[in-house]
């Protein structure tokens, strides 16, 4: 091997570690989006159930 050769696969790598890093950082802040996605989708749906048992309760759905 020469050494622009070895100079060439060096900045080749370099180059592919630079944009691994880049492309971890980018997923790492989508899965945190998609964390707090189903965060609030938890949140809405535990929500619903509780408003829709009260309702039920007010309805006189307890008294039967």
């Amino acid at each position: 091997m020469d050494v622009k050769e070895i100079e060439s696969r060096l900045i080749a790598l370099e180059t592919r570690n630079a944009v691994d890093d880049v492309h971890r950082g980018n997923v790492g802040e989508r899965l945190g989006a998609i964390e707090d996605a189903l965060g609030w989708l938890v949140r809405l749906i535990i929500g619903g159930l509780l408003v829709a048992a009260l309702t039920y309760a007010v309805q006189g759905g307890l008294v039967g």
